[in-house]
């Protein structure tokens, strides 16, 4: 195996507190933030849609998800337009509130193969995993999708 199959390329994304860390194919595109349109629902975390290529796609502000209080956003907000692992959902892409600009970042496969699961099977985060001996999360998109109202 070469040192490019031992690796793993990744979408490093800024929150407020922390980062979260998803596969490089799991995000279409990263766009400047802009304020979503409204959407009729009770859930804070859920700031609304935007529209990207012609589709509206709600955007969740993770931080929230996580109960976690929110102070405004910065200048270099962004939204990342993650894809749904199941593309027969109400909303086949999700964009995720960024609080800086996102990067990407090789992991070496073992480090995610011998990360710890979640504690539950209902939790937005999937796993957490330490690179550089910073703690990072990835966030369960299959249960981010379960918890959005349907169109």
């Amino acid at each position: 195996m070469s040192q490019r199959d031992d690796e793993i390329r990744c979408m490093l994304i800024p929150l407020r507190e922390g980062r979260l860390l998803l596969p490089n194919a799991a995000v279409a595109e990263v766009i400047g933030y802009r304020e979503p349109d409204a959407l009729d629902h009770p859930l804070p975390w859920l700031q609304g849609k935007v529209g990207w290529h012609q589709r509206d796609i709600p955007v969740v502000d993770f931080e929230r998800l996580l109960g976690r209080s929110v102070a405004g956003g910065g200048i270099r907000q962004r939204i990342a337009v993650c894809y749904a692992l199941q593309p027969e959902s109400a909303w086949p892409l999700i964009g995720l509130v960024a609080q800086g600009i996102p990067r990407l970042l090789r992991v070496q496969r073992e480090v995610i193969e011998f990360a710890g699961t979640p504690a539950s099977d209902a939790s937005p985060i999937r796993m957490r995993i330490s690179v550089g001996g910073e703690e990072l999360m990835v966030p369960d998109l299959d249960y981010l999708h379960t918890q959005l109202p349907t169109i």
